[in-house]
Protein backbone atom coordinates (compact mmCIF):
# COMPACT_ATOMS: atom_id res chain seq x y z
CA UNK A 1 0.00 0.00 0.00
CA UNK A 2 2.72 2.50 0.98
CA UNK A 3 4.69 1.61 -2.16
CA UNK A 4 1.65 2.31 -4.35
CA UNK A 5 1.14 5.70 -2.68
CA UNK A 6 4.81 6.60 -3.21
CA UNK A 7 4.71 5.52 -6.87
CA UNK A 8 1.48 7.46 -7.41
CA UNK A 9 3.05 10.49 -5.78
CA UNK A 10 6.14 10.26 -7.99
CA UNK A 11 4.08 9.85 -11.14
CA UNK A 12 1.83 12.77 -10.24
CA UNK A 13 4.53 15.09 -8.94
CA UNK A 14 7.34 14.58 -11.44
CA UNK A 15 6.88 17.03 -14.31
CA UNK A 16 8.20 16.35 -17.78
CA UNK A 17 11.80 17.49 -18.00
CA UNK A 18 11.01 20.29 -20.44
CA UNK A 19 8.40 21.67 -18.03
CA UNK A 20 10.36 21.58 -14.77
CA UNK A 21 9.43 25.12 -13.77
CA UNK A 22 6.38 25.35 -16.04
CA UNK A 23 3.69 25.71 -13.36
CA UNK A 24 5.79 27.42 -10.68
CA UNK A 25 4.55 30.96 -10.04
CA UNK A 26 6.26 31.66 -6.70
CA UNK A 27 9.64 30.26 -5.74
CA UNK A 28 11.93 30.42 -2.72
CA UNK A 29 15.68 30.12 -3.30
CA UNK A 30 17.55 28.18 -0.63
CA UNK A 31 21.35 27.76 -0.60
CA UNK A 32 23.11 25.43 1.80
CA UNK A 33 26.90 25.61 1.96
CA UNK A 34 28.06 22.81 4.31
CA UNK A 35 31.61 24.14 4.72
CA UNK A 36 33.05 27.57 3.91
CA UNK A 37 34.85 27.79 0.57
CA UNK A 38 37.32 30.60 -0.03
CA UNK A 39 36.05 33.14 -2.54
CA UNK A 40 32.47 31.85 -2.50
CA UNK A 41 29.54 32.61 -0.23
CA UNK A 42 26.01 31.30 0.11
CA UNK A 43 24.71 34.82 -0.55
CA UNK A 44 26.69 35.02 -3.81
CA UNK A 45 25.23 31.69 -4.94
CA UNK A 46 21.72 32.82 -3.92
CA UNK A 47 22.11 35.99 -6.02
CA UNK A 48 23.25 33.90 -9.01
CA UNK A 49 20.24 31.58 -8.73
CA UNK A 50 17.88 34.54 -8.29
CA UNK A 51 19.33 36.27 -11.37
CA UNK A 52 18.89 33.08 -13.43
CA UNK A 53 15.26 32.84 -12.34
CA UNK A 54 14.64 36.52 -13.15
CA UNK A 55 15.95 35.97 -16.70
CA UNK A 56 13.17 33.43 -17.41
CA UNK A 57 10.08 34.49 -19.29
CA UNK A 58 7.71 34.41 -17.51
CA UNK A 59 9.78 34.55 -14.35
CA UNK A 60 8.38 33.07 -11.15
CA UNK A 61 8.07 35.58 -8.33
CA UNK A 62 10.82 35.18 -5.75
CA UNK A 63 9.17 34.66 -2.37
CA UNK A 64 11.14 33.41 0.65
CA UNK A 65 7.90 32.03 2.15
CA UNK A 66 6.90 29.98 -0.87
CA UNK A 67 6.33 26.24 -0.46
CA UNK A 68 8.01 25.68 -3.84
CA UNK A 69 11.80 25.85 -3.41
CA UNK A 70 14.83 25.78 -5.62
CA UNK A 71 17.44 24.30 -3.27
CA UNK A 72 21.18 24.36 -3.94
CA UNK A 73 23.30 22.22 -1.64
CA UNK A 74 27.10 22.42 -1.79
CA UNK A 75 28.88 19.69 0.19
CA UNK A 76 32.56 20.34 -0.42
CA UNK A 77 35.24 18.91 1.87
CA UNK A 78 38.97 19.61 2.07
CA UNK A 79 41.34 16.63 1.89
CA UNK A 80 45.10 16.77 2.30
CA UNK A 81 47.32 15.14 -0.29
CA UNK A 82 48.64 12.90 2.52
CA UNK A 83 45.11 11.60 3.13
CA UNK A 84 44.82 10.82 -0.58
CA UNK A 85 48.08 8.87 -0.68
CA UNK A 86 48.00 6.17 -3.32
CA UNK A 87 46.46 8.44 -5.95
CA UNK A 88 48.60 10.32 -8.44
CA UNK A 89 48.31 14.01 -7.59
CA UNK A 90 49.97 16.85 -9.52
CA UNK A 91 51.06 18.67 -6.34
CA UNK A 92 51.04 18.24 -2.61
CA UNK A 93 48.54 20.39 -0.81
CA UNK A 94 44.83 20.45 -0.16
CA UNK A 95 42.16 19.15 -2.51
CA UNK A 96 38.42 19.82 -2.61
CA UNK A 97 36.01 16.97 -3.22
CA UNK A 98 32.27 16.91 -2.93
CA UNK A 99 28.95 17.46 -4.63
CA UNK A 100 26.86 20.34 -5.89
CA UNK A 101 23.16 19.47 -5.97
CA UNK A 102 20.27 21.50 -7.36
CA UNK A 103 16.71 20.41 -6.71
CA UNK A 104 13.18 21.68 -7.09
CA UNK A 105 10.88 20.95 -4.16
CA UNK A 106 7.14 21.36 -4.67
CA UNK A 107 4.25 21.16 -2.25
CA UNK A 108 2.12 18.14 -3.21
CA UNK A 109 -1.07 16.56 -1.90
CA UNK A 110 -0.91 12.87 -1.03
CA UNK A 111 -3.87 10.93 -2.42
CA UNK A 112 -6.24 9.62 0.25
CA UNK A 113 -4.63 11.67 3.02
CA UNK A 114 -5.88 14.58 5.06
CA UNK A 115 -5.97 17.83 3.06
CA UNK A 116 -2.42 18.98 3.72
CA UNK A 117 0.62 19.39 1.56
CA UNK A 118 4.05 17.84 1.97
CA UNK A 119 7.29 18.82 0.26
CA UNK A 120 8.48 16.51 -2.52
CA UNK A 121 11.57 16.68 -4.68
CA UNK A 122 10.25 16.73 -8.24
CA UNK A 123 13.54 17.43 -10.02
CA UNK A 124 17.12 17.01 -8.86
CA UNK A 125 20.56 16.82 -10.45
CA UNK A 126 24.02 16.59 -8.93
CA UNK A 127 27.59 17.22 -10.05
CA UNK A 128 30.72 15.80 -8.44
CA UNK A 129 33.58 18.26 -8.04
CA UNK A 130 37.23 17.34 -7.41
CA UNK A 131 39.96 19.96 -7.74
CA UNK A 132 42.64 21.86 -5.85
CA UNK A 133 41.18 23.63 -2.83
CA UNK A 134 42.31 26.98 -4.22
CA UNK A 135 40.18 26.36 -7.35
CA UNK A 136 37.10 25.06 -5.51
CA UNK A 137 35.07 28.29 -5.78
CA UNK A 138 35.44 28.43 -9.56
CA UNK A 139 34.68 24.71 -9.92
CA UNK A 140 31.52 25.05 -7.82
CA UNK A 141 30.41 28.03 -9.90
CA UNK A 142 30.88 26.01 -13.12
CA UNK A 143 28.87 23.13 -11.63
CA UNK A 144 26.05 25.50 -10.65
CA UNK A 145 26.00 26.96 -14.18
CA UNK A 146 25.77 23.44 -15.66
CA UNK A 147 22.90 22.55 -13.32
CA UNK A 148 21.04 25.77 -14.14
CA UNK A 149 21.40 24.94 -17.83
CA UNK A 150 19.77 21.57 -17.16
CA UNK A 151 16.77 22.96 -15.29
CA UNK A 152 16.15 25.92 -17.63
CA UNK A 153 17.15 24.36 -20.96
CA UNK A 154 16.93 20.58 -20.45
CA UNK A 155 17.25 19.67 -24.12
CA UNK A 156 20.47 21.68 -24.52
CA UNK A 157 22.31 20.56 -21.36
CA UNK A 158 25.16 18.13 -21.73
Amino acid sequence: MVTRVILALLAAAAPATAEVLGEVTRLAVVVELEHPVAGLSAEELRRRLSASIAERAPAPTLDAGSTDRLRLTVAMHAHSSAALRGFWLPFSGTYAMGTVRLGLERAVHLPGQAPRTVPAIVWQRERFVATRWSAAGAAITRAVEALLAEIFRPGEAA
